[in-house]
């Protein structure tokens, strides 16, 4: 028998909906060509969101979902939590920065022609 790995706690966040988890059911018998729930989860409180879609529920269709019910009530989350794979979350918070019109601007580590200021503070740091 295969032991099992040890459990990790996640910790408990500090506050409301600044640690969420997003989660997608589904295929579900049709109903009004709905077929899946998405849920999001604070896991501050345990208070959900629950949205009838599609199966085919893209990154940006929850990132609006994010946008429209929680974000403008509860600002900007910490973390993430999400069964649905590194690339998915990566999607969804490209998705959701566009549309909070946040400018990502992303480079490779030790890259200093993209951000010298931070490579120079770097080299003060002691670590």
């Amino acid at each position: 028998m295969k032991k099992v790995g040890k459990l990790h706690l996640l910790g408990i966040p500090e506050g409301l909906w600044q640690e969420i988890s997003i989660n997608i059911i589904g295929p579900l018998p049709k109903s009004n060509n709905k077929d899946a729930i998405v849920i999001i989860v604070d896991q501050f409180t345990k208070m959900i969101r629950l949205k009838i879609m599609t199966i085919a529920v893209s990154s940006q269709d929850i990132a609006k979902i994010y946008r429209n019910e929680i974000w403008k009530i509860h600002g900007v989350l910490q973390k993430i939590l999400s069964n649905q794979g590194p690339q998915f979350i990566s999607k969804f918070i490209k998705d959701l920065s566009k549309m909070l019109e946040t400018k990502r601007i992303l480079s490779i580590a030790y890259y200093s022609q993209t951000d010298s200021q931070m490579e120079r503070i770097n080299q003060e740091v002691n670590y």
